[in-house]
């Protein structure tokens, strides 16, 4: 549905909004019940807000934070997400590489217990988060650890199996009638799922396919019991508009979830879900029409499974533009009035701000006219949504003239690229090719906006992001991989970044920016660059920014803390105006989530695992196994300190024999 909106009308608007007041509050439970020394969900709260009211470290004073220990699991990769939980005075980790989960003392980093893995099926799992959950009154608490499609419970002081469920977990899967004999999937388990009273929500990602395929649609478990009480199929069903927006088999169309985060208003029972994008990636004559389902939000009621409603961002996705980042509920004050709105943002680079009660943006957004597709059988979306409150925040076109300026040798790099490729300028939403010609994606398919979403600065109605500019080159070509309906054509080439020799975007502009948006008008209040890669190539580097991918937080003491940039660096920003107040080197990059507590001796840490730059940046297969991971926390000096060094111990290696390389994507 176009919705213009002129000149005056656009002035008139802002003019209104800027009047609203900034009062935010978290819509999750949590926030009133849980201690302040406890970080029982990834995102601090239910809410997935990543506010915590801890203030003992200030703008003021943050700039004198030093390590205060380290915890080396002696293991080297690329990407490490966790963020750790801290439940009853034990902070709860996914090691890397093992994935078994550890409990350390909080204040100084001691293993306290160590619960293995199950053995086998475990496979390259890159846990994000647990659950947690207090129990019923009569099962006790337990922390919830997925392995492939079971849930396994674990006693949170001893790490031993909870006694009431069974050793093997529960299986918590959907049945898969395309392979029966697998026992079923539909789980993401790298991401932290919804705890609801007694029910589990879980989903994964597919990716909405024809049959037979697996299906991963939104479905909640009871814990008690391990048994399934509702499923949800998000397409629309027989009557229901959209109901033939997959094309005529709409109805055998296998649903989908999401591999990315969900969240929950714990005091309302709504449990907030993103959607995958539909597959097969860059090719859809499958499946003519908008595909309602995909790439969206939704609100469901969590006791049940029924939709609420849903808000599609992107229609007919070719890019795998797939929504994942938490759909993070919080009440504003806007013109006087408590609105309840949901922040989601997208890997087009938009934070969507969207009105609860209806489910519909809150602010005037359009639908603009975008290129077409040019391959045989492929109907594109005439029109995509673009958010106008706040505008796009990531780089949205490219083009030869403009590429990196890190160095004449990245310029150089990239225009070789550009050149041998054939690409031509583009813009959003510019379709691959026929003939197997490249394209260049902008924005590529890590963002925009991955996974990490936004924070929320309760305080002062702040949504903060970090944005990425690094293109995507694709190319479509005809062979026998293509899927029923697809008139032959497939994906086949893999997504090559647009990057030059070191792995650095080609985009540009700034690399990676940290943007913060007031959520009671839509407009931007700051954005700085996000990282620094002066060291490499000096102090113009500066205003560059990093590629990133990773969630910060926010403090009431008004700091906003984030690794994610590709910079091997640790940041503390001012909440307030987004002035760089700290940044300290660390063993390598960090793509997790920080975290913060005060510990038994008083004292405010704030954890981070540094794990490898992810897929923020990729030089070669190499970096699956270069980076030494370490999980460090920091605190203000106390008299008596040792100084730690986190940085020269803990060196990069060069890989083995035996090292699986994989794909350098």
């Amino acid at each position: 549905m176009k919705r213009p909106v002129g000149k005056t009308s656009l002035n008139a608007v802002m003019a209104a909004a800027c009047l609203a007041a900034l009062a935010v509050s978290s819509t999750s439970a949590d926030a009133q019940t849980v201690k302040a020394t406890d970080w029982q969900d990834w995102g601090g709260d239910t809410a997935r807000t990543h506010f915590s009211p801890l203030q003992q470290i200030t703008a003021a004073n943050v700039s004198q934070l030093k390590p205060a220990w380290v915890w080396d699991p002696g293991t080297f990769g690329r990407s490490w997400e966790i963020t750790p939980l801290l439940i009853d005075g034990l902070l709860i980790v996914s090691e890397p590489g093992t994935t078994d989960v550890v409990a350390l003392e909080p204040e100084s980093g001691k293993q306290i217990w160590r619960h293995k893995a199950p053995s086998g099926g475990v496979g390259h799992l890159d846990r994000r988060g647990f659950a947690y959950w207090a129990g019923d009154g009569t099962m006790k608490p337990r922390i919830v650890a997925l392995w492939g499609h079971n849930m396994y419970g674990l006693d949170p002081k001893t790490g031993e199996f909870s006694s009431d469920w069974p050793t093997t977990g529960y299986g918590i899967g959907l049945p898969n009638p395309a392979a029966p004999e697998t026992g079923g999937g539909g789980v993401f388990p790298g991401s932290p799922p919804i705890i609801y009273k007694n029910l589990i929500i879980v989903s994964g990602a597919t990716g909405f396919l024809p049959e037979p395929a697996q299906p991963a649609d939104p479905h909640a478990i009871d814990l008690r019991t391990g048994k399934l009480v509702w499923t949800t199929r998000l397409i629309p069903g027989p009557g229901q508009p959209g109901a033939d927006s997959w094309g005529p088999d709409t109805q055998k169309v296998v649903g989908s979830g999401t591999w990315g985060i969900m969240a929950l208003d714990e005091k309302n029972g709504i449990v907030y879900t993103p959607t995958d994008s539909p597959s097969p990636d860059l090719v859809g004559i499958w499946r003519p029409g908008d595909n309602i389902g995909g790439d969206s939000t939704f609100a469901l009621d969590a006791m049940t499974g029924k939709i609420i409603w849903g808000f599609q961002n992107h229609h007919h996705d070719l890019f795998d533009q797939d929504t994942m980042a938490p759909p993070v509920p919080v009440e504003i004050t806007k013109d006087g009035k408590k609105v309840k709105v949901i922040v989601q943002t997208t890997k087009q680079g938009m934070m969507w701000i969207i009105d609860d009660k209806t489910g519909k943006p809150l602010f005037p957004y359009e639908e603009r006219p975008v290129p077409q597709s040019d391959v045989p059988g492929e109907k594109t979306s005439r029109t995509q949504p673009f958010t106008q409150f706040p505008p796009p925040l990531a780089q949205m076109t490219i083009d030869r003239d403009h590429l990196s300026n890190l160095s004449p040798h990245s310029n150089a790099d990239c225009k070789a690229v550009w050149d041998k490729n054939g690409l031509k300028e583009g813009g959003p939403f510019l379709p691959p090719a026929k003939n197997g010609a490249w394209t260049v994606m902008n924005t590529g398919a890590i963002g925009g906006i991955n996974w990490g979403g936004a924070s929320i600065d309760l305080d002062r109605g702040y949504a903060i992001t970090n944005v990425v500019n690094m293109p995507t080159m694709i190319q479509v070509t005809e062979g026998p991989k293509a899927v029923k309906g697809n008139d032959s054509y497939s994906f086949s080439s893999g997504y090559k970044r647009f990057s030059d020799s070191d792995g650095r975007t080609c985009a540009g502009g700034r690399d990676g920016e940290l943007v913060a948006v007031n959520l009671a008008t839509g407009g931007i209040v700051w954005r700085v660059p996000l990282g620094a890669l002066d060291v490499e190539y000096g102090e113009k580097a500066k205003e560059i920014g990093a590629t990133n991918i990773g969630p910060s937080l926010v403090t009431r003491g008004g700091v906003v803390f984030i690794g994610a940039a590709t910079d091997d660096r640790f940041h503390a920003y001012d909440t307030a105006s987004g002035k760089l107040l700290w940044q300290t080197k660390m063993a390598t990059s960090s793509n997790a989530g920080p975290m913060t507590y005060i510990g038994k001796d008083g004292r405010q840490y704030v954890v981070i695992a540094a794990g490898g730059p992810g897929n923020a940046r990729r030089r070669s297969a190499n970096d699956n196994f270069v980076f030494h991971q370490t999980l460090v926390a920091f605190a203000l000096p106390k008299a008596g300190d040792k100084e730690i060094d986190i940085v020269t111990p803990y060196p990069k290696r060069e890989p083995k024999a035996g090292d699986d390389m994989g794909l350098a994507q």
